[in-house]
C-alpha cells in the first residue's frame, strides 16, 4: 500500500493471507500493478541529509559539530545524486572523517576485560558510534559490535583470543564458557541437513560445533569447512535463488565420485533472482524458506565468528541496512554490469528526447521532427516489450508482453525495470531473509556499518589478492625444528606467492578449514599459522612424506624437503587429496 497508494475496501474479494509481516495476498493478479508514477523514490542524498538533521538523542556541547559532520558526510557520500547518470563514488576518503582521539578512547574501553565482563561501557560509546559511525575505522566498530551486540561470554572469549600471544592456545587460559551444540553430519545432501540443524536448534545463541560422519576430526576445522561447504551449496543453479550465469564446476563427492555441479556465477556479487507477481504458493513458500534459512545462516556465522564462502552484491547489503528506498539506476551496476550499461544507453535516449523537446523547430539545420523520428526508430528497432530484461516471464505492468516500448514510454520502461530488478521482484525473498536473521541477531546491530563493509564483516578478506614472501614469512610462527631463517620456511613463502587464486583457496581450506582469510590476512589468524618440522624415522626420506595439518589450531607439519620443487608438488597433492576428509595423519 505504501508504494501503490491503494486503499483496501470491503468490496474486494477475499484472498488468502499468510500470517506475519511477510504475509500478503497470494492472488497477486488482483493487486494493483506498480505504475511508473508510484515507483519514484527519494534519492540517497535527500535521505542522508534528512537523517543527518534529525536531533541527536542526547545532550553534549559537541552536538552542533557532530550535526555538521553528519551533513558533510552525507554530502561527500551521495553528492553524485545531484548529477544525472553519474556513477556513485565518495568525494572524500573514509579516513578523512576518522577521529584518532575518539578511536583511542574507544579502543582502550573495548580492550578492558573488567569493563566487558561487567558490561559497564560508557554511555557515550553507543551514542557517538550510532550517531556518527564514520568517525571510527572499521576494525574499531567491529570490536564494538562484538562487545555490545553479542552476549558477555562471547565478548570475553573474543577479547581473550585477541589478547593471546602467538605461543598461546585456547587451552592455556581459563576463559568464559559458552554453550555448544554438537552435530554430526554427512557430506551427502549437506544443505538439507544444515536447514534441519538450524530448525532444531533450541538455543540460537549456542555455538554450533560440527563433525563429519566416519571422520575423526572435531572442533574448529570441520566447523569452518561446514560453513564453507554450505555456502557453496547455496550457490547451486538448481535452487534458482540468484541471478547470474550458470557455470559447471568439477566436484568430488564425499564418496570420491567425480561429478559436475552447476553454480551461479555473479561477478558483481550474489543478488536474488526476481520472481513474478503471479508465482504459485508452493514454489514461493519453498523459495522463502530457503532465504529464511540463509538469514539464520548469515547471523549464526556472524555470531560464532565464522566466515562464509560467498560474495554478495552491494545492493544486497543495502537491503539489509534498510536503504532500498533510495535505489536508482546506478545501483543496477552492483547487480548486473552488462544490464546496467544497456539501461544507461536507454537513459541517454530519454535525455536526448527531453533535450529535443526543449529545442526550437530546428537543430543545426535538421528539422526537429526528423530528429525525433530518427530517435524513435532506434528505440523501435530494439523490439522491446514491457517485460523484465532477461526474464521474459516477468511482466513489468499488466499485459506487458503485449505492450511495445516506444520513445514516448521509454522512461516508464526504465523506471519499472529498475524497480523490478532491485525491489519488486526480490522484496519477498529479502524480507524472508531478514526475518530469519532477526531470529538470531537483531539487524539493527549492523547499522554502524556501510554496505561495502558488510562483505568484510561476514565473508572476511577477498580471495585472490597478492601474497608477498616477506609479509607471509612475518605471519608464520616457525617452531619445533624450524626458525624464520630455515630454508623450508623460505621455500614455503615463495611457493605460496606463486599460487593462483584457486590454489590459494585450496591451501587455505586445507590448513584452516576455510577457503578465506579474515580481515588482516594471515596476521589475523588466531592462532597464527604455526609451521613445524614433521618428524620421521632415521632411515626414511622426508621426500616420501606428505605435509599434514591440525586445522583447529592452524598447525602445519611440513617435512624438510630436499628442494623447492618437491615441496611444491607435495603441498599440491596434500591440499588436493586432503580437502574432503578429517582423519589421523
Amino acid at each position: 500500500a505504501e508504494y501503490m497508494g491503494e486503499e483496501r475496501t470491503t468490496k474486494r474479494p477475499k484472498t488468502f493471507s499468510m500470517p506475519g509481516k511477510l504475509g500478503g495476498k497470494l492472488t497477486s493478479s488482483e493487486d494493483p500493478w506498480p505504475s511508473p508514477a508510484k515507483v519514484i523514490k527519494r534519492n540517497a542524498l535527500d535521505l542522508g541529509i534528512n537523517q543527518a538533521l534529525v536531533a541527536l538523542p542526547f545532550q553534549d556541547p559537541a552536538l552542533e559539530v557532530m550535526g555538521l559532520l553528519r551533513v558533510l558526510h552525507a554530502i561527500a557520500t551521495h553528492w553524485h545524486c545531484l548529477y544525472p547518470c553519474m556513477l556513485p563514488h565518495p568525494a572524500l576518503l573514509a579516513t578523512d572523517f576518522h577521529c584518532p582521539k575518539l578511536f583511542t578512547k574507544l579502543s582502550r574501553q573495548l580492550h578492558d576485560p573488567f569493563v566487558i565482563a561487567t558490561g559497564n561501557l560508557p554511555s557515550w560509546l553507543a551514542q557517538v558510534t550510532t550517531s556518527c559511525p564514520f568517525l571510527f575505522p572499521f576494525d574499531c566498530r567491529q570490536l564494538l559490535l562484538y562487545a555490545t551486540a553479542f552476549d558477555r561470554e562471547r565478548a570475553l572469549m573474543r577479547l581473550q583470543s585477541e589478547s593471546q600471544d602467538g605461543g598461546a592456545t585456547a587451552n592455556d587460559h581459563v576463559g568464559p564458557r559458552v554453550d555448544k551444540v554438537k552435530k554430526i553430519v554427512s557430506r551427502e545432501n549437506l544443505l538439507h541437513q544444515a536447514e534441519q540443524i538450524f530448525i532444531d536448534m533450541g538455543n540460537p545463541k549456542a555455538i554450533l560445533d560440527i563433525s563429519f560422519e566416519n571422520e575423526v576430526g572435531t572442533g574448529l576445522g570441520p566447523t569452518l569447512e561446514f560453513y564453507a561447504l554450505v555456502s557453496k551449496d547455496l550457490q547451486r543453479s538448481e535452487l534458482n535463488l540468484w541471478r547470474g550465469e550458470s557455470i559447471q564446476v568439477p566436484n568430488t563427492t564425499g564418496a570420491g565420485v567425480e561429478e559436475c555441479i552447476t553454480y551461479v556465477h555473479a561477478p558483481s556479487g550474489l543478488f536474488p533472482a526476481p520472481v513474478p507477481r503471479t508465482m504459485k504458493l508452493g514454489p514461493l513458500t519453498r523459495l522463502k524458506q530457503k532465504f529464511r534459512f540463509l538469514g539464520r545462516f548469515l547471523a549464526k556465522a556472524l555470531l560464532d565468528f565464522r566466515l562464509l564462502d560467498m560474495s554478495f552484491s552491494v545492493s544486497f547489503y543495502r537491503w539489509l541496512l534498510g536503504e532500498q528506498e533510495s535505489f536508482c539506476l546506478a545501483d543496477v551496476q552492483h547487480v548486473d554490469v552488462v544490464l546496467h550499461r544497456s539501461l544507461l544507453d536507454l537513459s541517454q535516449m530519454v535525455a536526448t528526447k527531453q533535450m529535443l523537446d526543449e529545442q526550437p523547430d530546428s537543430r543545426g539545420g535538421l528539422p526537429l521532427q526528423e530528429a525525433l523520428a530518427e530517435l524513435s526508430d532506434r528505440v523501435d528497432d530494439l523490439g522491446l516489450n514491457f517485460v523484465l530484461p532477461g526474464y521474459p516471464q516477468i511482466e513489468l505492468c499488466k499485459d506487458g508482453k503485449d505492450k511495445d516500448v516506444t520513445i514516448h514510454n521509454l522512461q516508464d520502461y526504465l523506471k519499472l525495470s529498475v524497480h523490478w530488478i532491485l525491489y519488486e521482484g526480490v522484496k519477498r525473498q529479502i524480507e524472508a531473509l531478514k526475518e530469519g536473521f532477526q531470529t538470531v541477531l537483531p539487524l539493527s546491530h549492523l547499522a554502524t556499518f556501510q554496505a561495502q563493509e558488510l562483505e568484510d564483516l561476514l565473508c572476511g578478506g577477498k580471495s585472490g589478492y597478492e601474497w608477498d614472501a616477506k609479509s607471509l614469512a612475518e605471519s608464520f610462527r616457525p617452531d619445533h625444528g624450524y626458525t624464520s631463517s630455515s630454508q623450508a620456511v623460505r621455500h614455503l613463502s615463495e611457493i605460496l606467492c606463486e599460487y593462483s587464486r584457486e590454489e590459494q583457496r585450496r591451501f587455505l581450506q586445507f590448513v584452516t578449514g576455510s577457503p578465506r582469510l579474515p580481515i588482516g590476512g594471515f596476521r589475523a589468524l588466531n592462532p597464527l599459522l604455526t609451521v613445524v618440522k614433521k618428524s620421521y624415522e632415521a632411515p626414511d626420506n622426508p621426500d616420501d612424506y606428505l605435509p599434514s595439518v591440525m586445522t583447529c589450531v592452524n598447525y602445519l607439519k611440513l617435512p624438510d624437503y630436499s628442494s623447492k620443487h618437491v615441496m611444491r608438488e607435495k603441498l599440491r597433492l596434500a591440499a588436493q587429496e586432503g580437502l574432503l576428509s578429517f582423519h589421523l595423519s
